[in-house]
This record gives structure tokens, C-alpha cells and sequence, in this order.
């Protein structure tokens, strides 16, 4: 019987040790973030989408992200460049590690660097153009 108990005991231990582990705080991730690319775009048509930030020949784009909500991991927000505004939605990994987002017509992956800094891969694919980029954001103090 004691054995039995000590073999519960040790199972609960190691189950709660690992749900522990397995969950990181969720970091907040509200407010704006300035954000510097670079990048290129290719275009599969006569003319790049109404939506795409980019312009042919363009390597560097500079922008700001609005996180303007966050409940628990799922996020919303904004991104703006002097082309136009372009609405997201993003969830935020179960160790708090990275952000995966999708906008109105492609993808991003953010590395939460630090509480100020997201590194930030964006893609896209549509007749119009694709586009490619890396970049970081930094939170506006």
C-alpha cells in the first residue's frame, strides 16, 4: 500500500513539474512597435495588390504594428507603412517564445527577442506579387 502511495506521490509530482514547465508566462505584447524590414517583392502580374506594402525594386520598408488587443495568447492588431493599413491576427506560443500571425493576405513568425524587440519573418504568395522580408520591431517607449 505505501508503495502504491509513493508511486502516486512521485507521478503527481512529475506531472505538475512538467505542466509547469510546459506552460511560459504570456508575455503582453499591447502597444506599437516601430519596425524596419528588409525584403523584396517579385510581381506574378501586371501590377503588385492594392494591399501589398512593397513596390518593385523597394528592399527596405519601414512600418509600425498596433497590438491593440490581447486575450491570453490571441492577439490583434494593426500593421501601417506609408502605403496603407493592413489588419492581423496572431497567437502567442505556449512558452511565450514566439508569435504566429496571419494578416489579410500572408504570414508572419515574430521571435519575442525580449519585452521590446520582436524579430519578424513575413511571407506572401498571390497573383498579383510575392513578397519576402526580415525585420525587427521595437516597442515605442
Amino acid at each position: 500500500m505505501k508503495l502504491k502511495v509513493a508511486i502516486a506521490f512521485c507521478f503527481s509530482l512529475i506531472l505538475t513539474a512538467s505542466l509547469a514547465l510546459a506552460g511560459g508566462k504570456v508575455p503582453s505584447l499591447i502597444g506599437k512597435w516601430n519596425v524596419e524590414s528588409s525584403g523584396g517583392m517579385m510581381l506574378n502580374a501586371e501590377k503588385e495588390g492594392k494591399e501589398t506594402h512593397w513596390t518593385v525594386g523597394q528592399r527596405v520598408l519601414k512600418g509600425q504594428i498596433d497590438i491593440s488587443s490581447q486575450e491570453d495568447r490571441f492577439v490583434t492588431g494593426t500593421y501601417t507603412s506609408a502605403r496603407g493599413s493592413e489588419k492581423f491576427i496572431a497567437m502567442i506560443t505556449p512558452d511565450g517564445k514566439y508569435m504566429y500571425a496571419s494578416d489579410t493576405d500572408g504570414f508572419f513568425d515574430c521571435k519575442i527577442a525580449n519585452k521590446d524587440t520582436l524579430e519578424i519573418v513575413y511571407r506572401h504568395v498571390k497573383a498579383s506579387d510575392s513578397v519576402v522580408a526580415i525585420g525587427v520591431a521595437k516597442r515605442q517607449k
